[in-house]
């Protein structure tokens, strides 16, 4: 009895890229119990919206097999990753989170945003554009 692997099965590392996110959610997510109740279900609850959508398009980009789809899926990741910037720099600013955790979640999210970015442009010299 042979086993076929598919092509669209998760490789047994995950892309880099898809672990500094996941470690960035994680240090959000040791936060979150902590936030005041009100904040917790306001600004925090946004905050963990925006976490997870980046999360699940920089894994749908990570196996989106047509380079027109990844480029797209990680474009809308790197508007993700700074709506997210922005809405913790604002609960900073309002004092919900501490500055270390502001810190660690921000220091993150650069390294995030640069490997985005550089996936982006690598994405749009291998594709072809209509000019």
């Amino acid at each position: 009895m042979s086993q076929h692997i598919l092509k669209s099965t998760p490789p047994a590392q995950a892309p880099l890229v898809l672990v500094r996110v996941k470690e960035a959610y994680k240090e959000w997510h040791r936060d979150i119990v902590n936030l005041k109740r009100v904040d917790r279900y306001t600004l925090g609850a946004k905050v963990d919206d925006v976490f997870t959508s980046l999360l699940e398009l920089v894994f749908r980009a990570c196996f989106a097999y047509d380079k027109f789809e990844k480029l797209s899926l990680v474009s809308q990741a790197i508007a993700k990753s700074d709506l997210l910037k922005f809405f913790l720099q604002l609960s900073w600013e309002h004092k919900i989170i501490t500055h270390k955790s502001y810190s660690a979640l921000i220091l993150l999210l650069d390294e995030v945003g640069r490997m985005l970015g550089g996936w982006k442009k690598n994405l749009g010299d291998k594709t072809p554009t209509n000019k």
